[in-house]
């Protein structure tokens, strides 16, 4: 019972609105999109639990050269970071939760993907992958 709960929590939580991420021929993730500030402050702070095949996608197109942390985050997340043409410019394993350091990228990027830690090591995720994301926004 315990677990279906946590499971309608996370889903209640989380943007019925989620998109279809496939990178390359290797995974595919159902991706809320992060546009308003609210959300690409918020991200997945205070989730417990990730599914996954579930993450986060951020677009930061207006704010060149952001930078992330893991603040109130209590799951490690890998990060993608993905230049305006789609193609990860550079990957951050397993960020560590809660911690306040600043992630960012020596990359030029315009998206940040958010995946479960481990997640891009095991579908061997690398730099130069291409991104499709449906619908595109």
């Amino acid at each position: 019972m315990r677990y279906i709960l946590v499971l309608f929590l996370f889903f209640y939580s989380f943007d019925v609105n989620a998109q279809i991420l496939k990178i390359a021929d290797k995974a595919v993730f159902n991706v809320e999109i992060a546009q308003t500030s609210e959300k690409l402050q918020k991200g997945l702070m205070f989730i417990k639990y990730l599914p996954e095949n579930q993450g986060m996608f951020f677009d930061l197109r207006a704010y060149p050269k952001a930078s992330m942390w893991m603040k109130n985050t209590y799951i490690p997340l890998d990060m993608l970071f993905v230049d305006c043409s789609f193609v990860i410019v550079d990957i951050y394993p397993n960020a560590q939760p809660l911690s306040l350091d600043k992630i960012s990228s020596a990359a030029d990027f315009c998206y940040v993907v958010e995946i479960l830690g481990g997640s891009a090591r095991k579908y061997n995720l690398l730099v130069g992958d291409k991104l499709f994301l449906n619908p595109s926004i």
